[in-house]
Parts: structure tokens; C-alpha cells; sequence
């Protein structure tokens, strides 16, 4: 079935949050991560407090593997595996379970379609668009854009065997922290066009440029003080905005993109409807995703 091109069932948007360094939990969070990862795999790392302490200690695994614990914080570097490193600027105020995570891509396969490629892992698609990963053709294709919600770069022309790699540019879902809903959303996108038309023509012509996307809704819900921090700090945000959501829970169609909201503050406290508009900007390409 087609998706209506007018929202139903309320419009709602989820609003979520990258986490500073992957991090969720009620205490310090002051780590750095490493960027000179160098297995030949992609990994995801999780470090998590397991006691309080002079100093704290903490555990780490590798893409779910089996915890290394009671690791002494140094205050300086401390090497994981594969030259991954983890580095807390203090020695205590952590809390138990305080957890911290971070993806890292590494010729990381990626399924083909002539000029376009996205990752073939689907549990490996959303980027962070602050740390962009880079793909690589081995035809030597040259990268135009990269779609961080869908994991897919386009190219200048049809590609070969691509790959991806990129030190702290992958994101797990535990790296996404909901902390509200826009209500009454809507977007608008934009593509600009050259006139290439001449005398003679019937039918105008036109060369394709670049696209962009803006976005509003009319009223919101605050759920978290992360939002209000966010949108303060001009952090991006990934929405999943829904146009088509019969059971109401969050499985129907809707699109996902990378946002902005406009605006230095927001009005409000945590657990406000707030009755005022609130706009974005969308960076770079929206996707689709249809009802499960």
C-alpha cells in the first residue's frame, strides 16, 4: 500500500538524542575516546562502571563479547584491544552502570547498485554525522554525498567493490537517547534546478543541483533535559517523523533524517506540551521506512 503524503494518526515524531561519547548513566561523563582503532574488522566497544571507588573501576567487552572487569581508572589512556582506547579525565564521581559505548568502522563490505552503495550490515547504517565515515571504490568513483540515516554514499558514477571505514562513525542504537515528540510535524524539501533551455526548445531543460529539506511542527513534548541542552548547543538530533501509523506504536511509516532545530533556547520544562513552533533543518538525506 502507498504511504499518504498527509500525515494520520497525530503526526507524531520521536525526537532522539546522540550521546555524547555513547554515554548513558546519572554520573560524570568525561571520557575521550581513541580514534586509532586498527583491527582489520569493524568493532563496537562497551565500557561500563562496575564499582564506585579511589579510583572507580570499570568493564569493557567487544561487539558483546565476554566483560573484561575491575579495571583500575588511571586518568590516562587505557588501552582496550586493537589500540582502542578509552581515557577518563577523573579518577572518581562515576556511578554504577554508568556505560559508555562507540562504533568503529574498518572495510566494512557494502552492497552495490550502480551508482550508489550502502552498507550491507544493517545493524551498521546509521552514522554519526559528526565523525562522517569514508567510503572507498575500488574503481576509484569519487563520493558526492553520504545519507547517515541509511548508511549509503552515492558516487559520480556507477562503482565496483566498495567499502567503509571510520574510527568512532558508527552508531548502535544505545548511542540514541529519546528524550521527546514533535506533535503536528511537517517538511518541506527543496531541489535546485539550472535552466538549460534554448531557442527552439519546446520543453525546458533543466540540470539537477542540490537538495535540502526544512521541517516544523506546531507543538512539542519535552522529555528529557538533554533536549532542552541539545537544541541550546546546536547538537543534532535523529528523528523518526510518522505519516502512517495505524496501530499507534511507533512501527508505521514514517522517515528518518539528521536535524537541527532552530532557535538559541527552548520554553519549557521537562514534561511540557509546548503549544509553539518549533523548526528544523534537515542535514543531508531524509529516508523512508515503510510499516511492519
Amino acid at each position: 500500500m502507498a504511504s499518504p503524503t498527509t500525515p494520520q494518526h497525530g503526526r507524531h515524531g520521536a525526537i532522539y538524542r546522540l550521546r555524547p561519547n555513547g554515554f548513558s548513566g546519572a554520573g560524570l561523563n568525561d571520557v575521550t575516546w581513541g580514534t586509532a582503532y586498527s583491527a582489520a574488522d569493524s568493532a563496537f566497544f562497551e565500557v561500563e562502571i562496575d564499582a564506585e571507588g579511589t579510583p572507580d573501576t570499570f568493564k569493557w567487552r567487544k561487539d558483546g563479547g565476554a566483560y573484561t572487569a575491575t579495571v583500575a581508572i588511571t586518568g590516562a589512556a587505557q588501552a582496550l584491544s586493537d589500540t582502542q582506547t578509552i581515557t577518563f579525565a577523573a579518577t572518581t564521581g562515576h556511578t554504577l552502570l554508568d556505560e559508555w559505548t562507540v562504533g568503529n568502522l574498518f572495510a566494512e563490505p557494502c552492497t552495490a547498485s550502480g551508482a550508489s552503495a550502502q552498507i550491507t550490515d544493517t545493524t551498521k547504517r546509521i552514522l554519526d554525522p559528526n565523525n562522517p565515515p569514508v567510503f572507498t571504490d575500488d574503481g576509484g568513483k569519487t563520493v558526492l554525498r553520504i545519507d547517515y540515516t541509511t548508511g549509503t554514499a552515492y558516487f559520480t558514477g556507477n562503482v565496483g567493490t566498495v567499502t567503509v571505514a571510520g574510527n568512532l562513525g558508527q552508531i548502535e542504537t544505545s548511542g540514541l537517547e529519546k528524550v521527546g515528540y514533535l506533535t503536528d510535524w511537517s517538511f518541506n524539501i527543496t531541489l535546485d534546478l539550472a535552466d538549460q533551455s534554448y531557442m527552439g526548445q519546446k520543453w525546458k531543460h533543466n540540470t539537477v543541483g542540490q537538495g535540502s529539506g526544512t521541517g516544523s511542527a506546531s507543538s512539542f513534548f519535552i522529555g528529557s533535559d538533554s533536549m532542552i541542552d541539545g537544541i541550546t548547543n546546536k547538537e543534532f538530533f535523529f528523528l523518526q517523523l510518522f505519516n502512517y501509523d495505524p496501530d499507534q506504536d511507533q512501527t508505521g511509516d514514517h522517515f528518518n533524517c539528521w536535524v537541527l532545530f532552530s532557535g538559541d533556547a527552548v520554553a519549557g520544562s521537562v514534561g511540557d506540551n509546548v503549544k509553539e513552533t518549533l523548526d528544523f533543518t534537515i542535514d543531508g538525506t531524509p529516508s523512508f521506512t515503510a510499516n511492519v
